[in-house]
């Protein structure tokens, strides 16, 4: 279970917590539904296109949740 996002909301969570692809998969299917439960496809790609691959090229300034996002991701 250490793909799950309670494992990744962690503090310390980020890849270190992922050991195999079953957590791999087990992660992106809850982020998935997440997904589109929350925001929905056409929204997520709007926001996509329009905030996260301008924030990661560093064209717009990062908000916080990339900010966090990144943190975990260097674990």
């Amino acid at each position: 279970m250490a793909g799950s996002l309670g494992h990744l909301s962690g503090v310390d969570g980020g890849w270190s917590l992922i050991e195999n692809m079953g957590d791999a998969c087990e992660c992106v299917e809850q982020l998935l539904w997440l997904v589109l439960r929350a925001v929905g496809q056409a929204e997520a790609e709007r926001l996509l296109d329009s905030e996260f691959y301008p924030m990661k090229r560093r064209e717009q300034a990062p908000d916080a949740a990339l900010i966090e996002t990144e943190r975990r991701m260097d674990n």
